[in-house]
């Protein structure tokens, strides 16, 4: 997913490269908005006055997020790895693996 910032908002893409619905609401709204939905199937922009506005998500999309956040971190630490020398080969790591488990 990715999320862009514009005069207008913020704008979520999916990987597709869809946008994803989204609804805007005010503070006032915020409690009467969250016990309608009982399942939060896209983002909530929440707008404040004289202040930075909120995102609600469900906590299955947080997780997501979170996961995907992870897994794009240890992609680079292993594209990092590869660039400054810092792998072996598969063979060596598969008998090391051998020899310490014994299967």
């Amino acid at each position: 997913m990715y999320i862009f910032t514009c005069k207008y908002g913020i704008i979520f893409i999916d990987e597709k490269g869809c946008e994803i619905m989204q609804k805007i609401i005010t503070v006032e709204e915020i409690e009467k908005t969250v016990s309608e939905y009982s399942n939060i199937e896209e983002p909530i922009i929440v707008k404040r006055k004289n202040n930075n506005d909120l995102v609600i998500l469900s906590m299955e999309e947080y997780k997501k997020k979170i996961f995907m956040a992870e897994l794009d971190r240890k992609i680079e630490e292993g594209e990092e790895d590869i660039k400054n020398g810092r792998v072996r080969k598969a063979t060596e790591v598969f008998k090391d693996l051998r020899q310490k488990y014994g299967y």
